[in-house]
């Protein structure tokens, strides 16, 4: 096959890795940083409504053991779980505006905020945490650090 130059690409293509800069550019932020964001966020929202069913169904069942007499410690299990549920939803609704600042390439921001949430998901149903730390741990490599 013959070395020649790379044929030009139809108007509106989107760069290639034929630029020698992946993303297409040195600033673009990290694709895997972008999906693990979109993934946390849906796994997210799914978290949430599963904590809230969960919560009501916990609920009802410490109800019933209140009933029969046999005490409250389900109320412990559903406190939990609702806690879970609103914990998820913020960050379901939060993760956008971290999207945002790995588009715009905030990353100092990027990773102080997403160390926060990254925690909060670990305590709180634990696999979207886990992906928030893996961003987290991505992200860390595109931060400045201090000379000296």
């Amino acid at each position: 096959m013959a070395s020649g130059p790379v044929p030009n690409a139809p108007a509106g293509a989107p760069p290639t890795a034929a630029t020698g800069a992946p993303g297409g550019s040195p600033g673009a932020p990290d694709p895997t940083v972008r999906e693990l964001l979109s993934i946390s966020r849906t796994l997210a929202l799914v978290l949430a409504v599963v904590a809230g069913l969960l919560f009501l169904l916990l609920l009802s069942l410490a109800f019933l053991d209140v009933l029969l007499g046999h005490g409250a410690g389900g109320l412990l299990a559903a406190g939990y779980c609702l806690v879970s549920a609103v914990v998820n939803f913020v960050v379901w609704r939060e993760l956008p505006a971290l999207q945002q600042l790995a588009a715009s390439g905030q990353y100092a921001r990027l990773r102080e905020q997403l160390l926060v949430w990254a925690v909060l998901g670990i305590v709180f149903f634990f696999v979207v945490g886990v992906l928030l730390l893996f961003a987290w741990v991505k992200v860390e490599g595109r931060t400045e650090r201090p000379a000296g």
